[in-house]
């Protein structure tokens, strides 16, 4: 006998999306506001001083977290991007990648709703694409839209010389991409484990890898780390002095992410949903 074909679960992605959706253009708005903020300092050479000065009082490895040498005065460019690494801008992301996926698999089969979905025509593969897809297009969205923070605010305030906006929308696609990978690990995770379990292993892992990054930046006997965390995949050096799209690094990220999704999908079609 032949089966007919399970479409595709639009009512459940719409759903999902619109309990996502406020989430999400809450944290946009914020980085996009932070990136226009930003700018508006860098824009005023009193301010760029005053930060400078700042700056020069901080620890060599926080100095060099936020971007090292290049923080001199009429390096506009390397000023713009301390809003591209801030905190307060990694802290969101970290929060969308960790509690999205977590809420809509992990969450749904705690709270005992992820039987009721299945028991609606729909297949396990398809809850998971639905997941997926929100996750990821999510993050690197989310990644374009502080891409564009930078392209207003050259709109508001006046840059001499100009910004080189090329250079920022190369690094956008390229942190989207690390972003993407990112959302790949939290919803492989998510899709093995409890909710509890799985939120605690991402945040660890993004808090080590987050710190891991700039400790081994300024730690020579730590350099050898620095192939393990994706933050090392931005490839600002490439795109900034060799003005070229770091293609070596993307195909880096692209590996994790494809390679986090499908193992999650593995995962997930082998989940005991009771359980």
């Amino acid at each position: 006998m032949n089966k007919s074909r399970v479409p595709f679960p639009w009512p459940l992605m719409r759903f999902w999306l619109a309990r996502i959706l406020p989430i999400w253009l809450g944290m946009a708005l914020i980085i996009f506001l932070f990136q226009i903020a930003v700018c508006g300092i860098v824009h005023d050479n009193e301010k760029v001083k005053a930060l400078l000065q700042m700056l020069d009082m901080l620890p060599s490895f926080i100095k060099s977290m936020l971007g090292g040498e290049t923080l001199q005065l009429g390096n506009i460019s390397a000023l713009i991007a301390i809003g591209y690494q801030h905190p307060l801008v990694m802290i969101l992301f970290m929060l969308y990648a960790v509690g999205v996926p977590n809420g809509l698999l992990a969450g749904e089969v705690q709270q005992g709703t992820m039987e009721l979905i299945l028991s609606r025509r729909v297949t396990k593969i398809q809850v998971y694409t639905c997941a997926a897809l929100i996750t990821m297009a999510g993050m690197f969205m989310m990644v374009i839209v502080m891409f564009l923070g930078t392209v207003a605010a050259t709109h508001i305030y006046e840059f001499n010389p100009p910004v080189p906006l090329n250079c920022f929308f190369k690094t956008a696609v390229n942190a989207g991409l690390m972003a993407s990978a990112v959302g790949g690990i939290s919803l492989m995770l998510s899709a093995g484990l409890r909710r509890s379990v799985a939120m605690t292993v991402t945040i660890g892992y993004l808090v080590l890898m987050y710190f891991t990054d700039f400790i081994a930046e300024w730690w020579p006997w730590l350099s050898f780390l620095k192939p393990t965390t994706l933050f090392q995949y931005i490839g600002s050096y490439e795109i900034f002095a060799l003005h070229r799209w770091p293609l070596q690094d993307m195909g880096v990220l692209a590996a994790v992410l494809v390679t986090t999704t499908v193992i999650g999908a593995i995962f997930w079609c082998r989940r005991d949903i009771a359980n």
